[in-house]
């Protein structure tokens, strides 16, 4: 009986078979009119394309056309000065279409304001989001959280 010997491979041959996953957490409750400035989701570790981005908040919050809030995504390239490229654009500002329900995610791909080409990314990209608001009292951003996967791409 012969068995077939398994492949030799490596950490970084592995990687390249496999999905990344990034997230961040807003672990308290942002009032109505103040924004969460631009900051870091996950850096790409290989060349990647992203294919989820979830948005599940732990309170139901209901759209408002006046006074709303924005999500949005952005990738940071890795060459330096690291230069903005706009992805999604999810503004709460349609009541129904746009609530977020507690603990049901939100697809924010949904959303999409890129080329579909601003979604593959280069190792070292870095995936980045960011809260607006709009409006004399805005709208208060609940706790919560933002998932998202990249499938490898040659």
């Amino acid at each position: 009986m012969s068995l077939c010997p398994l492949p030799t491979t490596n950490e970084a041959e592995m990687r390249k078979l496999t999905r990344q996953g990034g997230e961040w957490k807003n672990e308290a409750a942002v009032a109505g009119t103040t924004a969460i400035a631009e900051r870091p989701v996950t850096r790409a570790r290989q060349r990647s394309r992203l294919v989820t981005a979830t948005l599940t908040a732990a309170t139901t919050t209901t759209a408002n056309a006046t006074n709303y809030l924005s999500v949005i995504l952005r990738k940071r390239t890795a060459a330096l000065p690291g230069t903005q490229v706009a992805l999604v654009t999810f503004a709460m500002d349609t009541p129904t279409t746009d609530d977020l329900t507690a603990f049901a995610g939100k697809d924010l791909l949904g959303y999409i304001d890129g080329a579909q080409s601003a979604f593959d990314f280069e190792e070292g990209d870095t995936l980045t989001v960011e809260v607006t608001k709009t409006g004399g009292s805005g709208l208060a951003y609940p706790i919560g959280e933002l998932n998202v996967t990249f499938e490898p791409r040659t």
